[in-house]
């Protein structure tokens, strides 16, 4: 059986620690503010993990947050800085990379929340740089990162990563986790830089960027359009550009613009139920709704009242003529407004 290398438990200050040596630091940021208050007022009591690296410093395998946060402590001069004793476990010089890699893979969360879609993928490339195979990947990586092990879904991510490796891409794009990101994968390479700036534009993810991305991709082979043409559509740069609107009404009305290209029939079906709603000039009392996709029969209408005698107006408002409208009562719009559930 192949013995393993023992770890040595030292003490050794900041100035020993190569903080430039990154290769591990797969998903940096900083500590939560929870930790951060923990290690000032305690110190670091879990060990950082470091490597022993002939003639130079350690470098680090584990601890990079908690380095950063030790070496960017305004509440502390530098030499202080320096000087500040941590406790470390080291991992012997001779360990091979392969088996170091797999101590670090060992050291993650299995949260996939902590870990956006690119940080992934960088890590994934670096894996299979190291000669991890697919399957290896899928098996020992994947639930690590709190994802399901699948061969497809690792080659899917080192695609990504592939595609978007030379973009610059913006903040709402890293933040992303990799099922936001994988959609991509459907649009071409000229394509990117546009969706990059819509994602930048629109500030949102989720399951209303999935969304988004599903119906532009259907409009684009719709229309026989890249998607990047759709974008610079007229209709598509006015909602975009409008300074003045907030975030989800600017998606809303986006969305919405797409849906009509995408579903004309059904867009004509709102249409025209919205004008025989707008012919029965109900009161602003009473609304009359329907099912947006036209998958039931029933419409709904909704009485606010406060009074009997509000109720009694209501419902006489409902039986008579439409004001305004000569020679066609709210009986025979009502019909065509059922007549239009009805159609196919």
């Amino acid at each position: 059986m192949k013995k393993t290398p023992a770890w040595d438990l030292l003490t050794l200050t900041v100035c020993r620690i190569d903080p430039a040596e990154t290769r591990f630091n797969w998903f940096p940021g900083n500590l939560s503010e929870e930790d951060g208050k923990s290690l000032e007022q305690n110190g670091i009591l879990i060990p950082l993990l470091l490597q022993a690296v002939p003639g130079k410093k350690y470098r680090i395998i584990d601890g990079f947050k908690r380095i950063s946060w030790l070496t960017s402590n305004n509440t502390a001069s530098d030499q202080k800085q320096q000087e500040t004793p941590i406790p470390c476990f080291i991992l012997p010089e001779s360990m091979p990379e392969r088996e170091a890699t797999n101590i670090r893979l060992e050291t993650l969360s299995t949260s996939s929340g902590n870990f956006s879609g690119i940080q992934i993928g960088r890590v994934l490339k670096q894996l299979q740089d190291s000669d991890f195979t697919t399957e290896e990947i899928a098996d020992q990586v994947l639930p690590r990162l709190g994802l399901k092990p699948s061969a497809r879904l690792v080659r899917q991510l080192l695609d990504l990563h592939n595609v978007l490796k030379t973009m610059t891409l913006p903040e709402s794009l890293l933040r992303l986790g990799s099922e936001d990101l994988l959609p991509l994968l459907k649009f071409s390479q000229s394509a990117l830089p546009d969706l990059a700036a819509l994602s930048e534009r629109m500030e949102v993810g989720g399951k209303k960027w999935r969304n988004l991305l599903q119906v532009l991709d259907e409009v684009s082979r719709l229309r026989e359009m890249s998607a990047d043409e759709v974008l610079k559509l007229p209709e598509i740069l006015e909602i975009i550009g409008r300074s003045s609107l907030q975030a989800p009404v600017r998606y809303r009305l986006l969305k919405q613009q797409l849906d009509t290209w995408r579903y004309p029939e059904l867009n004509d079906l709102r249409q025209r139920f919205e004008q025989g709603r707008q012919r029965l000039n109900l009161s602003q009392r009473i609304t009359l709704e329907i099912d947006p996709y036209f998958e039931n029969d029933d419409l709904t209408l909704s009485l606010k009242i406060r009074s009997v005698q509000e109720l009694r107006k209501h419902l006489k408002d409902l039986a008579n003529a439409v004001p305004d409208i000569q020679e066609e009562n709210s009986e025979d719009v009502w019909k065509e407004l059922f007549t239009l559930l009805q159609e196919d």
